[in-house]
């Protein structure tokens, strides 16, 4: 997909708070792995998403491996399963240079000891961004909210 596209670079690892390693908990789909472990209630709300296995992958701050400049406006796009706080403390210096942040977020635990929707956008608020729309809502069998994409701006 990035094939010849000098502004691209891709870097293998997950993002978090600090640089290291850490266990990883694989789905048994691609879109569903996690820093933190996963719960029967992802299982059952989306069936074919349960743990696989683990595996130890390579962490990075998103501050340490983001370019020092990069082309306004930009867009930072989390879906982090769970780890939204984690790796948003991990790019505190270079949040202030997002012009929008797309974040997906959960109203349930999908994943132990997950932050929730509130708690980023609060965290997000308090870094002088602003909740400009909420997309793809997920819910459960009875219609209760179970996650949602989420866009900020400044």
């Amino acid at each position: 997909m990035f094939a010849g596209d000098g502004r691209a670079e891709l870097v293998e690892a997950a993002v978090g708070p600090e640089s290291g390693e850490a266990e990883i908990h694989l789905s048994a789909r691609d879109d569903s792995s996690s820093l933190l472990p996963i719960t029967e209630r992802q299982s059952s709300l989306f069936p074919g998403t349960g743990k696989a296995g683990t595996a130890t992958i390579r962490v990075v701050r998103l501050d340490d491996v983001l370019p020092s400049s990069f082309e306004t406006p930009a867009l930072l796009k989390l879906d982090v399963q769970g780890f939204e706080l984690q790796a948003l403390a991990g790019c505190e210096e270079a949040l202030a240079r997002f012009d929008w942040v797309y974040v997906e977020c959960s109203f349930v635990e999908l994943y132990a000891g997950q932050s929730f929707a509130d708690e980023v956008i609060d965290w997000l608020h308090d870094r002088g961004m602003r909740l400009a729309g909420v997309y793809n809502m997920a819910c459960d069998r009875e219609g209760r909210a179970v996650q949602a994409d989420f866009l900020f701006g400044r």
